[in-house]
């Protein structure tokens, strides 16, 4: 009973490491056990870039992206999206960032695992705080369930590609729950899962 205890502790205190690793790195989501089939750190992203008020590490948008209610409806699980981060060094912003469904045989940023509608929780627009919150909950089961298993890797996590409230108002309700890198460079082929500890 003792033994087992002690690794309940140990398994907690784990994810909680991982997760403050996470955090620290500018990503959101959680620390995932999953590595691109392939990698690449050229390639151009589509989009624009700009700047959000963190130093160290590019970002998304902090109020959202502009997406289309198209672009929303026709995703899948497993489709690949591309776009710009943020660098610390940049500029005001003074575009959105459009993410841009691509192959994901192309150099993309994020690979769909799931899609969250949003419309039956705000009546209107909650703020992108409030939005980029629920994404976050929501997508958090959304990496297991597409992948099956994680383990220590940390340095894929789970990204949310959610609406700018100019999207919103055009009708772009739903959330991308995603897998992407924690340091936003961008990959070529699908994200895989290597050396699971657990189901």
């Amino acid at each position: 009973m003792v033994t087992f205890i002690a690794i309940i502790v140990g398994m907690i205190t784990i994810t909680v490491v991982a997760l403050r690793q996470t955090a620290t790195r500018g990503g959101p989501g959680t620390a995932t056990g999953l590595s691109a089939t392939t990698a690449s750190q050229g390639g151009s992203a589509s989009g624009a870039g700009a700047v959000r008020a963190v130093t160290g590490s590019p970002t998304g948008p902090p109020g959202g992206f502009a997406v289309s209610p198209a672009l929303l409806a026709a995703l899948h699980r497993g489709d690949c999206l591309n776009w710009k981060p943020y660098q610390p060094s940049a500029p005001v912003p003074i575009v959105p960032v459009v993410p841009v469904r691509v192959g994901c045989d192309r150099p993309h940023i994020d690979e769909v695992t799931r899609l969250v509608n949003l419309a039956s929780m705000f009546g209107r627009w909650p703020g992108a705080s409030a939005v980029a919150q629920v994404a976050d909950a929501r997508c958090a089961g959304a990496l297991r369930d597409f992948a099956g298993a994680i383990d220590a890797t940390p340095h894929l996590i789970v990204g949310t590609i959610y609406p700018s409230e100019p999207s919103w108002q055009e009708g772009a309700w739903l959330v991308a729950c995603t897998v992407r890198t924690d340091d936003l460079h961008v990959r070529t082929g699908r994200f895989r899962v290597v050396g699971s500890i657990g189901t």
